[in-house]
Protein backbone atom coordinates (compact mmCIF):
# COMPACT_ATOMS: atom_id res chain seq x y z
CA UNK A 1 0.00 0.00 0.00
CA UNK A 2 3.05 2.17 0.44
CA UNK A 3 4.37 2.09 -2.85
CA UNK A 4 0.69 2.83 -4.07
CA UNK A 5 0.54 6.00 -2.25
CA UNK A 6 4.30 7.00 -3.05
CA UNK A 7 3.08 6.76 -6.76
CA UNK A 8 0.07 8.44 -6.19
CA UNK A 9 1.63 11.58 -4.28
CA UNK A 10 4.42 11.36 -7.17
CA UNK A 11 1.74 11.43 -9.86
CA UNK A 12 0.03 14.41 -8.44
CA UNK A 13 3.15 16.03 -7.75
CA UNK A 14 3.53 15.53 -11.75
CA UNK A 15 0.70 17.47 -12.65
CA UNK A 16 1.01 20.09 -10.53
CA UNK A 17 4.25 20.83 -12.07
CA UNK A 18 2.70 20.29 -15.39
CA UNK A 19 -0.35 23.21 -14.50
CA UNK A 20 2.61 25.45 -13.26
CA UNK A 21 4.26 25.70 -17.15
CA UNK A 22 0.84 27.01 -17.99
CA UNK A 23 1.70 30.31 -19.89
CA UNK A 24 1.18 33.93 -18.49
CA UNK A 25 -1.95 36.28 -19.83
CA UNK A 26 0.04 39.32 -18.57
CA UNK A 27 1.51 42.08 -20.93
CA UNK A 28 4.11 42.32 -17.35
CA UNK A 29 5.27 38.80 -17.94
CA UNK A 30 7.59 38.41 -20.67
CA UNK A 31 10.20 35.42 -22.25
CA UNK A 32 13.54 35.40 -21.68
CA UNK A 33 14.24 36.20 -24.99
CA UNK A 34 12.36 39.11 -25.06
CA UNK A 35 14.94 41.20 -23.26
CA UNK A 36 17.31 43.40 -25.90
CA UNK A 37 15.16 43.20 -28.82
CA UNK A 38 13.28 45.41 -30.60
CA UNK A 39 9.22 45.65 -30.65
CA UNK A 40 7.04 47.87 -32.50
CA UNK A 41 5.07 50.23 -30.85
CA UNK A 42 1.66 52.13 -32.08
CA UNK A 43 -1.00 53.78 -30.47
CA UNK A 44 -4.54 52.85 -30.27
CA UNK A 45 -8.17 53.38 -28.27
CA UNK A 46 -9.80 50.21 -26.97
CA UNK A 47 -12.62 50.33 -28.22
CA UNK A 48 -14.70 46.87 -27.09
CA UNK A 49 -13.31 44.11 -24.27
CA UNK A 50 -15.03 40.39 -23.71
CA UNK A 51 -14.20 37.52 -21.50
CA UNK A 52 -12.95 34.78 -23.48
CA UNK A 53 -11.93 31.44 -21.83
CA UNK A 54 -8.47 29.98 -22.90
CA UNK A 55 -7.79 26.11 -23.45
CA UNK A 56 -4.56 24.90 -22.92
CA UNK A 57 -3.04 22.46 -25.92
CA UNK A 58 -3.45 18.87 -26.17
CA UNK A 59 -0.53 17.97 -24.02
CA UNK A 60 -1.88 18.84 -20.79
CA UNK A 61 -4.50 16.26 -21.54
CA UNK A 62 -2.60 13.61 -22.62
CA UNK A 63 -0.41 14.15 -19.84
CA UNK A 64 -3.61 14.17 -17.41
CA UNK A 65 -4.63 11.27 -18.78
CA UNK A 66 -1.36 9.12 -18.55
CA UNK A 67 -0.74 10.02 -14.93
CA UNK A 68 -4.15 9.14 -14.20
CA UNK A 69 -3.85 5.97 -15.91
CA UNK A 70 -0.80 4.84 -14.04
CA UNK A 71 -2.11 5.80 -10.67
CA UNK A 72 -5.12 4.20 -11.28
CA UNK A 73 -2.88 1.22 -12.24
CA UNK A 74 -0.69 1.54 -9.12
CA UNK A 75 -4.04 1.72 -6.80
CA UNK A 76 -5.20 -1.40 -8.66
CA UNK A 77 -2.64 -3.81 -7.82
CA UNK A 78 -2.90 -3.33 -4.28
CA UNK A 79 -6.59 -5.18 -4.47
CA UNK A 80 -6.56 -8.80 -4.09
CA UNK A 81 -4.68 -11.17 -6.15
CA UNK A 82 -4.42 -13.54 -9.55
CA UNK A 83 -6.68 -12.68 -11.64
CA UNK A 84 -9.13 -10.08 -9.63
CA UNK A 85 -5.90 -8.18 -9.35
CA UNK A 86 -5.41 -8.13 -12.97
CA UNK A 87 -9.21 -6.60 -13.10
CA UNK A 88 -8.86 -4.42 -10.36
CA UNK A 89 -5.51 -2.82 -11.85
CA UNK A 90 -7.41 -2.52 -15.66
CA UNK A 91 -10.42 -0.67 -13.95
CA UNK A 92 -7.83 1.07 -11.80
CA UNK A 93 -5.68 2.03 -14.70
CA UNK A 94 -8.92 3.04 -17.21
CA UNK A 95 -10.69 5.19 -14.61
CA UNK A 96 -7.70 6.74 -13.44
CA UNK A 97 -7.44 7.91 -17.10
CA UNK A 98 -10.74 9.12 -17.59
CA UNK A 99 -10.14 11.30 -14.23
CA UNK A 100 -6.98 12.20 -15.17
CA UNK A 101 -8.29 13.82 -18.63
CA UNK A 102 -11.23 15.58 -17.13
CA UNK A 103 -8.18 16.80 -14.43
CA UNK A 104 -5.91 18.05 -17.39
CA UNK A 105 -8.57 19.62 -19.14
CA UNK A 106 -9.56 21.52 -16.24
CA UNK A 107 -6.53 22.65 -15.34
CA UNK A 108 -5.44 23.80 -18.55
CA UNK A 109 -8.37 25.92 -18.91
CA UNK A 110 -8.13 29.95 -17.43
CA UNK A 111 -10.47 32.77 -17.94
CA UNK A 112 -8.86 36.15 -20.30
CA UNK A 113 -9.84 39.75 -21.80
CA UNK A 114 -10.00 39.99 -25.57
CA UNK A 115 -9.82 43.81 -26.09
CA UNK A 116 -10.32 45.62 -29.34
CA UNK A 117 -8.08 48.22 -30.01
CA UNK A 118 -9.03 50.87 -32.78
CA UNK A 119 -5.03 52.01 -34.30
CA UNK A 120 -4.19 55.60 -35.10
CA UNK A 121 -3.62 54.40 -38.62
CA UNK A 122 -7.37 53.51 -38.67
CA UNK A 123 -7.06 49.50 -38.71
CA UNK A 124 -8.37 47.62 -35.77
CA UNK A 125 -6.62 44.66 -33.80
CA UNK A 126 -7.93 41.90 -31.13
CA UNK A 127 -5.44 41.04 -28.56
CA UNK A 128 -6.56 38.71 -25.65
CA UNK A 129 -4.54 39.61 -22.87
CA UNK A 130 -5.17 39.02 -19.24
CA UNK A 131 -4.13 42.02 -17.42
CA UNK A 132 -3.47 45.33 -17.05
CA UNK A 133 -7.38 46.17 -17.53
CA UNK A 134 -8.23 48.59 -19.42
CA UNK A 135 -11.17 50.97 -19.28
CA UNK A 136 -13.35 51.21 -23.14
CA UNK A 137 -12.14 54.74 -24.82
CA UNK A 138 -8.72 54.39 -22.55
CA UNK A 139 -5.74 55.36 -24.88
CA UNK A 140 -3.03 52.16 -25.14
CA UNK A 141 0.63 50.75 -26.37
CA UNK A 142 -0.05 48.67 -28.61
CA UNK A 143 3.60 46.84 -28.76
CA UNK A 144 4.65 44.15 -31.45
CA UNK A 145 7.93 41.79 -31.22
CA UNK A 146 8.75 37.86 -31.33
CA UNK A 147 5.75 36.68 -33.12
CA UNK A 148 3.60 38.30 -29.90
CA UNK A 149 1.19 41.72 -29.21
CA UNK A 150 0.41 42.93 -25.93
CA UNK A 151 -1.08 46.08 -24.81
CA UNK A 152 0.27 48.56 -21.94
CA UNK A 153 -0.98 51.57 -20.98
CA UNK A 154 0.11 54.88 -23.07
Amino acid sequence: MLVATLRFSAAVALAAALAACAPQQSANVLAGNQAMTASTVQFGTVTASRNVQLQGGQGGQAAGAILGGLAGAALGQEVGAGTGQVIATGVGATAGAAAGLQAGKAAGTRQSIEWTVRLENGGSIAVVQGDPVFAIGQRVQVITGGGQTRLAPA
